[in-house]
């Protein structure tokens, strides 16, 4: 997946609701990049943080995890990383499809 495919899957899953309305702009919601982004993701998300072992950080919802080794001393990056895969974890390929076909980004 790349970033920006995670960026939106972290968004959709933080921020769309059961009409797959969305109250943020998703196509500037960066959260790996985007430290007031990455706050609004884990505040709407609850997700939390674990450091598991020396060097890896784990972001957790409770039932599952997700583990980011920690490169050069980024420890935000890898928290960041983590929680963005796993807010990105809870959106499936038709939940994409289905917002994309809502919004009119559908495209064959």
């Amino acid at each position: 997946m790349t970033d920006k495919e995670i960026n939106l899957r972290a968004g959709l899953a933080a921020f769309s609701d059961v009409d797959r309305v969305v109250a943020v702009n998703l196509d500037q919601f960066d959260p790996l990049n985007s430290r007031d982004d990455l706050i609004k993701l884990l505040v709407e998300t609850g997700i939390s943080f674990s450091r598991p072992s020396d060097g890896v950080v784990a972001a957790e919802d409770g039932s599952t995890h997700v583990d980011i080794t920690v490169k050069r001393g980024e420890v935000v990056s890898a928290a960041a990383q983590a929680a963005c895969e796993l807010a990105a974890s809870w959106i499936d390929d038709n939940d994409l499809q289905a917002w994309k076909v809502a919004t009119g980004r559908f495209t064959r």
